[in-house]
Order: structure tokens, then sequence, then C-alpha cells
């Protein structure tokens, strides 16, 4: 059933964060708090499985930051915006594989 196929999505989704987490992250910094942003903050689901599996450090939505769980897209193309504008490479060759580090965007007008 539906409900079986998206219990499934969940649990992987949150194995695979606390994977990477404890893989590649814990070994190297002491983490106290996850903060979360982004569509999978409106999941309770996905929530209370990373809170489960991250402790003790605490899993907290970006808003009790003053940032709405809704404007992680908005932030990360104005941030991109940003780095094009003042001419800085906006890529990381070491995790996307790319040969060197570049500009990422144009500015076009009609």
């Amino acid at each position: 059933p539906d409900e079986d196929l998206m219990a499934t999505a969940a649990q992987l989704t949150v194995l695979s964060i606390v994977n990477a987490a404890k893989e590649w992250i814990e070994p190297k910094v002491s983490i106290d708090e996850w903060i979360v942003s982004g569509g999978g903050a409106h999941n309770p689901v996905l929530l209370k499985g990373l809170a489960q599996h991250l402790e003790p450090a605490r899993v907290l939505l970006s808003e009790e930051y003053g940032l709405p769980v809704d404007a992680k897209e908005a932030i990360a193309f104005a941030v991109l915006a940003n780095e094009m504008m003042n001419h800085n490479p906006a890529n990381l060759p070491s995790v996307t594989g790319a040969e060197r580090e570049t500009i990422l965007g144009t500015l076009s007008f009609p």
C-alpha cells in the first residue's frame, strides 16, 4: 500500500541522513544541535526519526532561530546570486567533481 511506501521512504531518508552524519560529520565535530529546514521540516515522521537516531543532540527547526523553514530555497538562491554578482566562485569541486571553481549563474537583460 501507499502508506508502506511512504513509511519506507521516510525511514530511508532518516537513515541516509543519520549514516552520513555519523560517517562524515560526527567524527570531526561534536554536534549539540541539528537544525532542520526545508520541506522535511513539515514531516513529523522524519523529525521523530532524526531525533531518535541523533540523540543526545537536539533536532530543532530553523524557525527557533528566526528562519522560516520554507525560506531555505529562497535564501540559498539569494546567496548564490550574491556570490555571482561579486564574482565569487560558489561551487565546491571537491564535492561536485567539477574540474575547477567557477562562478555560478549569469545576469541577463532583455
